[in-house]
């Protein structure tokens, strides 16, 4: 084990060296004569009663002296001083050369380590101030970092077609996003056919059932699903649903299709506000205009969150910008009153993926959930890791930022982390 004790040091090297020399140094010496015969030989010099005192002094010298030195290479400070010295030294022999040594060498950095920007960790044992994360791919973030979640994303859910055992051409229609709707496939699966209906089963992205739909038998009846996650309408067909038949709704960043008219406008550069919620946002057309239109945007809750002027062109975009959503609508087919746009706003799985805190990316990121513990390259591929996310004490000092935030966007890091119980000195 590499402890100060047993390292290989020029101290302990140069103790050793001076202690068998006084250990071999003899008090006599022996001459032979001619005939093989030796007898003692005294040299005043060398006589034990001269000698002996003086000899044990030093070794108890230098014995006390490395056990001095000994525990002084224990102190934390011991490395960084012996650096120092070393390099005053240098300076004080050569300075030109000490100061051409980055040059010649390169610099010497040495990175942060894990944890090493705590100050206290709260809670008892079994670090419950710690959390198991995912770094999103594409992230290479170091010990220290101010992190957020990802944990909402924009687009769509998709209106799927069936994919039938047999022959089934049942539909579902009026598709929306609830408010607890998560990014993934919404798997809706016939478990009992039923004349002119049919009993099926919806599981969610991350693998739980949601409430069983009944459908109400009649020919060509319409059946309402109601949930937190999705709604929708499904319809009976001139061939009836048949165990095993599937409908799968795909939450996806996919931009929405224009529905209920004829015009054939589209939407993109879907992306979030600060104050975005969760659920389905309708764009509707209220308006007719030439090669232009003027619309209304709902949010999750019903409210009317502002109208919005197309302007009138031929393939003219024009954004909409608001403190939920963001989007552009470009002319093409001309629109008519009542088309529309849904919007999906959706959770991601998992409580979010990890990413470099970034205040002005409405995603999640912009708010601070925690710091890293050690560092994670996730350049290529999602990498799974550790974050400091409640009853800690941090360095303000050893915190790591992305290169552009400023003193006042710390502050409010300071704020969200806080929060959580992460408080920064």
């Amino acid at each position: 084990m590499d402890t100060p004790r047993n390292r290989f040091t020029v101290t302990n090297i140069l103790v050793a060296l001076c202690t068998a020399f006084l250990s071999m140094m003899p008090t006599a010496v022996v001459k032979v004569n001619a005939r093989g015969m030796g007898h003692e030989h005294e040299q005043p010099w060398r006589r034990s009663s001269l000698l002996e005192a003086p000899i044990a002094a030093a070794r108890s010298i230098i014995g006390r002296l490395k056990a001095r030195f000994d525990r002084v290479q224990r102190h934390a400070l011991f490395g960084p001083g012996a650096i120092a010295t070393a390099a005053l030294i240098a300076y004080l022999v050569n300075p030109a050369a000490l100061l051409a040594a980055p040059a010649v060498f390169g610099a010497l950095t040495e990175g942060q380590h894990a944890g090493e920007f705590l100050m206290e960790e709260r809670g008892g044992p079994g670090y419950p101030s710690r959390e198991n994360i995912t770094v999103l791919s594409g992230q290479n973030l170091e010990a220290g970092e101010v992190v957020g979640r990802v944990t909402k994303g924009i687009g769509r859910v998709s209106v799927p077609t069936v994919v039938a055992t047999a022959s089934a051409n049942g539909t579902v229609s009026a598709v929306f996003a609830g408010p607890e709707v998560e990014v993934g496939d919404y798997v809706l699966t016939c478990t009992a056919a039923v004349a002119h209906g049919g009993v099926w089963s919806l599981t969610t992205p991350s693998g739980k059932a949601l409430p069983t739909l009944t459908m109400t038998p009649g020919a060509g009846g319409s059946t309402t699903y109601t949930s937190r996650h999705i709604n929708f309408t499904i319809t009976d067909g001139s061939t009836d649903f048949a165990a095993g038949d599937v409908f799968t709704f795909v939450v996806s960043t996919t931009a929405p299709t224009i529905l209920g008219g004829t015009g054939t406008n589209t939407i993109s550069a879907l992306s979030l506000g600060p104050d975005a919620k969760t659920g389905r946002y309708q764009v509707i057309c209220v308006e007719a205009i030439t090669n232009g239109g003027r619309w209304q945007v709902f949010s999750p809750d019903g409210d009317s969150i502002g109208h919005y002027l197309q302007t009138a062109g031929s393939t003219t975009a024009t954004a909409f910008t608001n403190r939920q959503i963001n989007f552009t609508i470009t002319d093409a087919t001309d629109v008519i009153v009542g088309n529309s746009f849904e919007v999906c706003v959706f959770n991601q799985l998992a409580g979010g993926k990890v990413v470099e805190w970034d205040p002005t990316t409405f995603d999640g990121r912009h708010q601070a959930s925690g710091v890293l513990f050690d560092n994670i390259d996730a350049t290529s591929a999602d990498t799974t890791g550790v974050i400091v996310a409640r009853d800690a004490t941090v360095m303000k000092g050893a915190l790591k930022w992305a290169s552009a935030i400023t003193a006042a966007q710390k502050e409010s890091a300071y704020r969200d982390l806080a929060a959580r119980g992460v408080i920064a000195r």
